[in-house]
């Protein structure tokens, strides 16, 4: 009964986009997630002084860990980055106009695959997820400031409805002027989305938000939004159904990697042809 109802509203939401009916999508569609999430058994990997990380990120969507890597290895890494770019052009994201982007950079660096295959990042995401899951591969980005960039992601979006978690490490010092990451907390949480969809006109299943319905929702809670301005080494774990970007860069270059975290169940070869992923050598 439940599935048809939902079947139903998503097709009137489809159509109407915005309003009563696609809020009631929505909450239909989260109700259905969270009965398929409290479905899953998995058995627990992980450690203690993790099981309040994976509580934090279902709570706000986001987690900083300073000092996950030393200045030395990030040093090491951002000429990993340049090496790759070099060495592999066919890779380089031809998508992303504000970055120059190498999915699957673990794939053809050994320190960068340190970090695409750290165990407890590993455990942490098969936690936030409830199921085993993999690091599909790691993204290498460099982003050298350019006029009129709109900075990493292109503008303010969620990459999924539903959670999805990715590990984020600065290569570079990030200040204000060097495209932070930012983030608007609780906009993950379903009662905050149905919030968020009525108070700035969001529609159903809108991943792109522009710049003025953010500002709409910032007026109303000024303390959601979160700018991260942080040293090389600094690692943010992070849902990426909440709502996002990299503020636009003004200076300098930014350096940084990503893992991209899937159920092992959902990665199969599509996945590395939709990313265009560098291969093992």
């Amino acid at each position: 009964m439940l599935d048809r109802l939902t079947s139903s509203f998503r097709k009137l939401a489809n159509v109407r986009k915005t309003g009563l009916i696609a809020r009631c999508a929505t909450r239909l569609d989260y109700r259905a997630n969270r009965a398929e999430l409290n479905k899953k058994l998995h058995e627990r990997s992980i450690k203690n002084d993790d099981i309040s990380i994976v509580e934090k990120l279902e709570k706000v969507g986001i987690v900083i860990i300073p000092d996950f890597w030393t200045s030395e290895k990030c040093d090491q890494a951002r000429l990993e980055i340049d090496r790759l770019i070099v060495e592999y052009p066919a890779y380089v994201n031809k998508n992303a106009k504000a970055d120059q982007r190498i999915y699957g950079a673990n794939n053809a660096s050994a320190l960068i695959d340190s970090f695409g295959s750290d165990p407890r990042l590993g455990s942490i995401a098969t936690e936030f997820n409830r199921s085993d899951t993999i690091n599909a591969f790691t993204l290498a980005a460099r982003m050298p400031a350019s006029s009129g960039n709109l900075g990493s992601g292109e503008g303010w979006h969620r990459d999924a409805f539903f959670r999805q978690f990715k590990a984020i490490m600065y290569l570079s010092d990030v200040g204000l002027e060097n495209g932070p990451f930012q983030l608007l907390e609780h906009s993950q949480q379903p009662g905050q989305i149905i919030k968020d969809m009525k108070r700035a006109n969001l529609g159903y299943m809108q991943y792109r938000v522009e710049e003025q319905q953010i500002a709409r929702l910032v007026r109303q809670d000024p303390q959601r939004l979160r700018t991260f301005t942080a040293k090389a080494g600094t690692l943010i774990l992070v849902d990426t159904s909440t709502l996002h970007r990299g503020m636009p860069i003004q200076t300098g270059t930014r350096y940084a990697l990503t893992n991209y975290y899937f159920p092992i169940d959902a990665v199969d070869h599509s996945m590395y042809e939709k990313f265009d992923v560098l291969p093992k050598a």
